[in-house]
């Protein structure tokens, strides 16, 4: 068995990375979705001052997953062999 070129091992780490991040970023979309939820919730049940405070910090998060998913993607084209 011949040894990986580094590129390749730069790839695979970058790869791993990617996939942690990807991961990561599940777990905090469902949290995301049930923050978004109870926010529409309150607005609902006409706590408005308190919902809209759960839907922007649900809007952020949606944006944060955003970032890191594509950040992470780039990365992984940049390392591409």
């Amino acid at each position: 068995m011949y040894p990986l070129k580094t590129e390749k091992k730069e790839y695979n780490v970058a790869k791993q990375e990617y996939y942690a991040i990807t991961k990561r970023n599940k777990k905090i979309a469902m949290a995301d979705m049930l923050i978004l939820g109870t926010g529409l919730l309150l607005k609902y049940f006409d706590q408005a001052e308190i919902g809209k405070h759960f839907m922007w910090l649900g809007f952020v998060l949606l944006i944060y997953i955003f970032g890191t998913n594509m950040m992470a993607r780039n990365d992984l084209r940049k390392q591409q062999p």
